[in-house]
């Protein structure tokens, strides 16, 4: 894990008047989970907004396997392997699972997605491969047995998880979760580390904002702090564990239960 597969340098961010990051700089590498922590409002998901194309930097720049993504949509970001999450669930929710998933899968299709979900005879094989792809990566996350389900009769902890399938859909090589264990239960927490663990094992490279310090030193390779945006500490979950500034900053009593 010595490469970098994300570079970010000098990234500023204003909202007028109000500095939300300055001039951070850290490094994703390959094959590792980095995670991002800070106190509400340190400038972390303002920092995957820019590095995903949903918002532009007032200066530095972001770079991905060494080229430049700044200035793109995420549409194009997207392309180049860099896909992401969100903090609130944006399922389809009157649409089964594996519909869900077919939607997920449109780029890697020639059809419309109205095309797929209509199963119209010119893309009848188009629509079988992906299925048979939609099943496999249900299969990847645990979810395979909830293929003809609802995706709003899920339990929360496994809509999550189906944001995750459809994001892997894009075929990512670095995959951005922004809050993914949010309101998760003990049970579903754990699954889901299990769970994003096997993805990084499997190849892709895990970066998440989270404030579950259970999840983030749980089964994190790297952690890099934000505060008041800018960067506080960087290190193993240990070396924050015990690092004196984050602890005053933020974890206080988490870093003992941790």
């Amino acid at each position: 894990m010595t490469d970098t597969a994300l570079s970010v340098e000098g990234l500023t961010v204003h909202f007028g008047g109000l500095v939300a990051v300055s001039d951070v700089d850290f490094v994703v590498r390959e094959g590792e989970i980095a995670s991002l922590i800070g106190p509400n409002g340190a400038g972390k998901t303002t920092a995957f907004n820019v590095i995903t194309g949903f918002l532009r930097a007032s200066a530095g720049s972001v770079r991905y396997r060494g080229a430049s993504l700044d200035g793109l949509r995420p549409n194009d970001v997207a392309d180049l392997g860099v896909v992401r999450t969100f903090q609130k669930t944006s399922l389809f929710s009157g649409l089964s699972v594996i519909d869900n998933m077919l939607i997920g899968l449109h780029r890697r299709g020639r059809g419309r997605v109205w095309e797929i979900l209509l199963a119209l005879p010119r893309i009848k094989a188009e629509e079988r491969d992906l299925r048979m792809q939609a099943a496999a990566i249900l299969e990847q996350v645990g979810l395979s047995h909830r293929g003809g389900e609802l995706a709003s009769d899920l339990p929360y902890g496994e809509q999550r998880l189906l944001e995750v399938a459809i994001a892997l859909a894009a075929r990512p090589s670095l995959l951005l979760l922004d809050e993914p264990a949010s309101g998760m239960n003990p049970s579903e927490t754990q699954d889901f580390m299990n769970r994003v663990s096997a993805i990084r094992d499997q190849g892709t490279t895990i970066f998440l904002v989270e404030h579950d310090m259970r999840v983030v030193m749980g089964i994190s390779d790297r952690v890099i702090v934000l505060n008041q945006g800018i960067i506080l500490a960087e290190g193993t979950p240990e070396e924050i564990r015990r690092h004196p500034e984050v602890i005053r900053a933020y974890l206080g009593g988490a870093a003992a239960d941790a």
